[in-house]
């Protein structure tokens, strides 16, 4: 991913929809790249194609994982980050679905963090989980 290496590999990370694609969580087809990165790095180069969210919430251990050697947010931050930047609700509830099927994430940890992203994350996360059975 050449906007992850411009923006910075020590900083950014894939995240939103395009670290929902990565991992192979629903079939969204996203439009641009999103990369995350630290608050502090705000102000990153300006490239075509690339949204960069910023975010005073730390990367913990737990919120990244590698693929294809490029660093991407795991399965429960992917999915409530893009909750949370209003990606469609199908898209969504698919995405958690699948993350659970797979053991990439557990009904615990989506609702224990969603609800540290307001009502509206944690009501379509739950919404989500209630129709896998969880």
């Amino acid at each position: 991913m050449a906007a992850w290496l411009a923006v910075g590999k020590d900083v950014a990370v894939v995240s939103h929809e395009s670290a929902l694609d990565m991992l192979g969580l629903s079939d969204i087809i996203p439009d641009m790249v999103h990369l995350s990165v630290p608050r502090s790095r705000r102000h990153p180069a300006q490239l075509p194609n690339v949204k960069v969210h910023t975010t005073s919430r730390l990367f913990h251990q737990e919120d990244l994982v590698v693929r294809d050697g490029v660093s991407v947010t795991s399965a429960t931050r992917s999915i409530l980050d893009a909750a949370e930047a209003g990606t469609a609700p199908e898209q969504i509830e698919t995405a958690v679905a699948q993350a659970v099927e797979r053991g990439l994430a557990t009904a615990q940890q989506l609702r224990r963090q969603a609800g540290e992203r307001g009502r509206r994350v944690a009501t379509l996360t739950a919404d989500a989980l209630r129709k896998v059975g969880r």
